[in-house]
């Protein structure tokens, strides 16, 4: 037994050609409702004829919001009808009544008997299914005509499944063949893909095998992050940007009613970038509490959830790694969500970059399973255990408890999708412990450019039967937009900011003195606080000119241009002033500026050098960029001695209270 056939031969009707389920005029619904009715209808013998009798059945018992009147016209006649639709039930707590929705006919008070929300929950959230509907102008709620009943509801999901005869014959097949055969299932060819890419894809499944797992993938554009959730699981919902309210995600305060994560295995957050939050401060609150419980309070109510939960949004890229202009790989999130507290809860983040955009050959060809049957598969997965712990087999070295548990989490999940009888060789789980640490390693990086001296750097490492590895992730090797001058040059100065979503960076200031009339040209964007930087630096200056031998008319004989460049954010906060003063200071005499030198510090008129914030933050980016020293305020010194020592190590901080102190360190 082998070959192409072998899952048709093994798993029989679990199974479908994935090429037979393309069909480009049915891309308006979930995969999971085209396939569950390719399985029903279409044995495989003559398919052509057979998807025909899809199409029909589709054409009278489907409605699209167009045909509604129609729809609702036939319905009168007949009394009764079917519709492939998807249905939403809703409690109205002020009635003490069930009503469901049909959003294709535009009803939203359709009656239904709680029987029948009882056998099928999951219509709280919404399912699609075959609706039967009966039609009875009698019907009368609060004196009006209410004439629509849902009848009866057959979802579109596969029945029970025997566990054990999955393990069974799971076990004929190879690592790399079942490996194949999941990724068939999520819709993308492996033969296009290599190892790595398969196995990102498959960790994109595992928030929907493995309870209350917290992931982030942020990518370019078509490379499959959104068709992955829309499609596999009627088990997952989908929040496509928009606004998000504490009442649709966790509990609504008026009537106890509970919210998506209560609902649903997986919640998604889909163009992440463009998710507005209502009550950012509290939404943000109630989020870090259910990472890292799976229960929240809000108000009076108390609610446990269970849903793992999926952030995923778009990341330009250079090359094959994340665009040089990006601080850290949090950016591309919405303001409200840059929280570290937020970010140490999620386990994962999975680097959609390497995986490659979407072409004609990405779309699977051979067998994988349905849809409908896979979906009660992964829900089944979270709440069964594997035979043996995994976690067991391999030991963790620089790991913290969240690391550990993060790292643990995801190896499972791993297992549960690729070895559920927990049969992994060494190696086989050397890969997925080198990828759950790769991507735990990946949020921690990232702490640290936010919070470096909350988050100092540390690498974490693994063992399994003797042999060691870590996961640094290959982007480490990723260069900023912008970085220490070549080679030190006249009126070019590296000073240091803190830019609005917290993370220190490089600030490159160039000034040019050229022959004029005494004007001060400040380019850029600069904020308020910068512009009177530049005016307190000039006018020191212009006091101490003698002092520097800089010629007396230089006011009325001189033009002075000042640019600061900062990587494309904010430039706001008083902190760049002696730097400013350095940079005029050696315009206007041609002497050259270190370019090893990292300034930070504000100025007065008498040359004092004042404290500035930030500190941690700025010597970390100077210390990453490779600055040798760091000219500090001499206020800002017992704040550096509560650095951890990574942070400042092979970096010499010089300490400063006067202009001077700074112009004897730096200028040539």
């Amino acid at each position: 037994m082998g070959g192409e056939e072998k899952p048709r031969e093994i798993f029989g009707s679990l199974v479908v050609e994935k090429r037979r389920t393309r069909l480009s005029d049915l891309k308006e619904f979930p995969r999971y409702v085209i396939e569950y009715l390719i399985n029903q209808f279409c044995p495989g013998n003559d398919f052509d004829a057979e998807i025909g009798r899809v199409r029909r059945k589709l054409a009278e018992n489907y409605a699209s919001p167009a045909d509604a009147p129609r729809i609702l016209h036939q319905l009168k006649q007949r009394r009764r009808l079917d519709l492939i639709a998807r249905v939403e039930v809703r409690l109205e707590v002020t009635e003490d009544k069930y009503w469901a929705s049909l959003a294709a006919l535009n009803e939203r008070h359709i009656h239904i008997d709680e029987n029948l929300v009882n056998k099928y929950p999951r219509l709280m959230g919404g399912m699609w299914g075959i609706a039967e509907l009966a039609y009875d102008e009698a019907q009368v709620w609060k004196k009006k005509i209410t004439p629509l009943t849902l009848a009866d509801f057959t979802p579109f999901q596969h029945g029970k499944i025997d566990l054990n005869e999955y393990l069974q014959k799971r076990s004929a097949f190879s690592r790399d063949e079942w490996l194949d055969l999941i990724v068939n299932t999520i819709g993308l060819n492996p033969e296009v893909l290599t190892t790595r890419q398969k196995l990102l894809a498959v960790l994109r499944l595992v928030p929907m095998a493995e309870r209350m797992v917290n992931m982030i993938e942020l990518g370019p554009r078509e490379t499959g992050k959104s068709y992955v959730y829309k499609n596999l699981s009627y088990y997952t919902y989908m929040l496509s940007g928009g606004r998000a309210t504490p009442a649709a995600l966790f509990v609504h305060a008026g009537n106890g009613k509970p919210g998506l994560v209560a609902q649903f295995d997986t919640l998604v957050f889909d163009e992440i970038a463009n998710t507005e939050f209502k009550d950012p401060l509290a939404t943000i609150s109630i989020f870090k509490d259910y990472l890292e419980y799976g229960n929240f309070s809000l108000g009076r109510f108390n609610v446990k959830g269970e849903a793992s939960v999926a952030f995923v949004g778009n990341l330009d890229v250079l090359g094959s790694l994340p665009h040089e202009k990006y601080e850290h790989l949090f950016e591309p999130l919405p303001e409200e969500m840059i929280d570290t507290a937020l970010f140490e809860r999620i386990h994962a983040f999975l680097p959609g970059w390497e995986m490659p955009k979407l072409t004609d050959r990405s779309f699977a060809e051979k067998w994988g399973f349905t849809l409908d049957y896979f979906a009660e598969l992964l829900h089944l997965f979270r709440g069964t255990l594997l035979p043996s712990d995994p976690a067991q087999r391999f030991r963790l070295r620089n790991a913290k408890g969240r690391d550990i548990e993060a790292i643990q989490r995801i190896v499972r999940g791993l297992m549960k999708l690729l070895h559920p009888d927990g049969k992994a060789t060494d190696e086989e789980l050397a890969q997925y412990v080198q990828l759950a640490v790769e991507c735990r390693q990946r949020i921690k990086d990232q702490l640290g450019v936010l919070a470096p001296g909350e988050y100092p750097a540390y690498t974490i490492e693994y063992e399994i039967e003797g042999k060691a590895g870590s996961g640094a992730p290959p982007e480490r090797a990723r260069r900023r937009a912008l970085r220490l001058p070549s080679e030190p040059e006249v009126g070019v100065v590296v000073g240091l900011a803190v830019a609005d979503d917290g993370a220190g960076t490089l600030q490159l200031i160039e000034v040019v003195a050229q022959k004029g009339h005494g004007a001060l040209h400040r380019l850029g964007s600069m904020g308020k606080a910068m512009k009177e930087s530049v005016k307190a630096a000039y006018d020191f200056v212009s006091h101490r000119r003698k002092a520097f031998q800089i010629v007396s008319e230089f006011k009325d004989g001189y033009n002075l241009s000042i640019l600061a460049l900062q990587g494309g954010v904010p430039k706001e906060g008083p902190s760049a002033g002696l730097a400013f003063a350095v940079g005029i200071v050696s315009a206007l005499t041609q002497r050259k500026v270190r370019n090893d030198v990292a300034i930070t510090g504000e100025i007065t008129l008498h040359g004092n050098i004042l404290a500035v914030g930030g500190i941690a933050q700025k010597i970390a980016a100077a210390r990453h960029a490779g600055a040798r020293v760091v000219i500090v305020p001499k206020e800002n010194e017992p704040e550096t001695r509560e650095l951890p020592p990574q942070l400042v190590e092979g970096v010499r901080l010089s300490f400063v209270e006067k202009a001077e102190q700074a112009l004897a360190e730096v200028l040539l």
